[in-house]
C-alpha cells in the first residue's frame, strides 16, 4: 500500500502501529480483521492490502497506473497477486520458524510459477517489472520473496532457476519508491512474529 501511494505521488500520513497494543483508530477502522494495513481515505477506511491498492489504482488514475488497461491482463495481474497472497506468502506465515525441505521446494516451484508468470505478462525489452518498464500491481506482493530466507527460513528459487524474477527483485530493491516504502528485515521479523502471536 505504501508503495502504491509513492508510486503515484500521493500525499498521505503514516499511522506506525504496535501490533502487540493495537489502537482504538485500527480496531474501529477495521473490526473484522483488526489488521493493518487501513487507509482512511476522506474518513472512510478501507482494509486488505489488495483491496487498498485496487482502490488507490481506481481513485488516481491518470499516475503510475498499477493495472493494464487491458481487461484480460488485469485479470491476469489479479490472478498471480492472490496465488501469491494465497500460497506463497500464506505459506510463509504459517509456521513458526522451522522449514521442512518439502515446504522449501513448494516455495521454489512457487518461484518458478512465478517466473513463467513474469515471462508471460512483462516485455523483457520494455523493463524489468511485469508491467514492463514500470511497476505493476504484482510487484508490491512479489517484494516479499528475497526477504523471506532472512525472515522465516524458506529459501527462494536460484538466480540460475529464475533469472528474470531476481532481476525483478533488483530492479524493486533499487527503485526510489521501494527504498522508501519496503520495511527493513528487522521490521518484517517482528510483523510476522506477531501474525504468528495472533493465529
Amino acid at each position: 500500500v505504501k508503495l502504491a501511494l509513492l508510486l503515484k505521488g500521493i500525499e498521505h500520513e503514516d499511522l506506525p502501529q504496535d501490533l502487540g497494543n493495537k489502537s482504538k483508530l485500527l480496531l474501529e477502522s477495521n473490526p473484522v480483521h483488526k489488521k493493518v494495513p487501513v487507509l482512511i481515505h476522506k474518513g472512510k477506511p478501507i482494509a486488505e492490502s489488495a483491496i487498498i491498492v485496487h482502490y488507490i489504482d481506481e481513485v488516481w488514475p491518470g499516475t503510475s497506473p498499477l493495472l493494464p488497461q487491458d481487461a484480460f491482463l488485469r485479470a491476469q495481474h489479479r490472478f498471480w497477486t492472490d496465488f501469491f497472497d494465497k500460497k506463497a506468502k500464506g505459506a510463509s506465515m504459517g509456521h513458526s520458524g522451522s522449514v521442512d525441505e518439502v515446504l522449501n521446494e513448494e516455495f521454489i516451484q512457487d518461484c518458478l510459477l512465478l517466473e513463467g508468470a513474469l515471462a508471460e505478462l512483462g516485455d523483457e525489452e520494455e523493463g524489468p517489472f511485469f508491467g514492463g518498464a514500470s511497476m505493476s500491481f504484482l510487484e508490491p506482493s512479489t517484494v516479499w520473496i528475497p526477504a523471506l530466507e532472512q525472515v522465516v527460513g524458506l529459501k527462494p528459487a536460484s538466480q540460475e532457476q529464475c533469472p528474470r524474477l531476481h532481476k525483478l527483485f533488483g530492479a524493486v530493491t533499487e527503485h526510489p519508491s521501494a527504498k522508501v516504502a519496503l520495511p527493513q528485515i528487522e521490521k518484517l521479523k517482528e510483523f510476522t512474529q506477531a501474525r504468528l502471536v495472533s493465529k
